[in-house]
C-alpha cells in the first residue's frame, strides 16, 4: 500500500511539474511571441511543456490579420515548433530566444488587398489595383517616371530566394503602354525586395513553396501544400 502511495504521488508530481510551466509561462510565451507577431486580431497558442525549464514538447501558433516585425501585414500565419527548448531566462525578461527545436513548420497567407496596401505603402508605385491570373500578379497604377507620375501596366511573379526570404519580380512593366527600361524596373525591384522575410524572427524557417492563385499569396516550408503547422491538411482561411 505504501509502495502504491508512493507511485501515486511520484505520478502526481511528474502531473504537477509538466501542467505547471504551462499556466505559469502561457503569459511570457504571448508576451514574447508579440515582439515580432503584432497587433493580431486573433491569436491561438498551445503550448506542451517539457519536464525541464524552458522545454516544450510543442509550441502552436495560429493568428490571423498580424503584423510581422518587417511591418508587413499578413492575414494568416501558422508556426509549429517541436521538441523545443528556450532560453528561459530570457523569456522571463520577454525575450523568445530559441536555443534548439528537432522539428518546425509555417505557413503564411497574404490576400491580395493586404499585398496591395503593401506595394502601395512601400514602393515608388501608387494607386496600385492587383489582380492574379495563372500565377501571376497583374496590376495598374502609377510610377514615377522622368520624375512625373505616369500610368503603368505591371505583370510579375514571387520565387522563394531558396531559404528565408521572398522575392517578387517584373515579368513586364509598362508606363504610358510603353516598356520601361531594364535598369529602371530593377531599381524598382530593389525598393520593394524582400516582400517577406525573416530577419527579426527569433527562429527561421526553410520556405520550399510560393504559391499565388486567384486570392492570396502562400509561403510554406512543405512542398505539398499541406499545414503541417496547423494539423496536418489545408489549412483554414479566410475569404478574401
Amino acid at each position: 500500500m505504501r509502495g502504491f502511495a508512493r507511485t501515486a504521488l511520484g505520478a502526481l508530481a511528474v502531473v504537477v511539474l509538466a501542467a505547471w510551466p504551462a499556466a505559469a509561462d502561457e503569459a511570457l510565451l504571448r508576451r514574447a511571441l508579440g515582439a515580432f507577431m503584432r497587433a493580431a486580431e486573433e491569436f491561438r497558442l498551445e503550448a506542451i511543456p517539457d519536464l525541464y525549464e524552458g522545454g516544450y514538447a510543442r509550441i502552436s501558433v495560429q493568428a490571423r490579420r498580424v503584423v510581422l516585425t518587417e511591418g508587413m501585414r499578413v492575414d494568416e500565419v501558422a508556426i509549429r515548433l517541436v521538441g523545443v527548448s528556450l532560453d528561459a531566462e530570457a523569456l522571463r525578461a520577454g525575450t523568445l530566444r530559441v536555443l534548439d527545436f528537432r522539428d518546425s513548420a509555417m505557413q503564411v497567407r497574404v490576400l491580395l488587398r493586404s499585398l496591395q496596401e503593401y506595394f502601395n505603402a512601400s514602393s515608388p508605385l501608387g494607386d496600385i489595383r492587383l489582380w492574379a491570373d495563372n500565377g501571376y500578379l497583374h496590376g495598374t497604377g502609377t510610377v514615377l517616371f522622368n520624375g512625373r507620375p505616369t500610368a503603368m501596366r505591371m505583370k510579375g511573379f514571387f520565387a522563394a530566394s531558396g531559404a528565408t526570404e521572398v522575392y517578387f519580380y517584373f515579368d513586364y512593366l509598362h508606363a504610358n503602354g510603353w516598356p520601361l527600361p531594364t535598369s529602371v524596373i530593377r531599381d524598382l525591384e530593389r525598393a520593394i525586395n524582400p516582400i517577406l522575410h525573416q530577419r527579426q524572427w527569433p527562429v527561421t524557417f526553410k520556405i520550399r513553396t510560393v504559391r499565388l492563385d486567384a486570392a492570396a499569396l502562400t509561403v510554406s516550408t512543405q512542398a505539398d501544400g499541406t499545414c503541417v503547422a496547423c494539423g496536418g491538411g489545408p489549412v483554414p482561411s479566410y475569404a478574401p
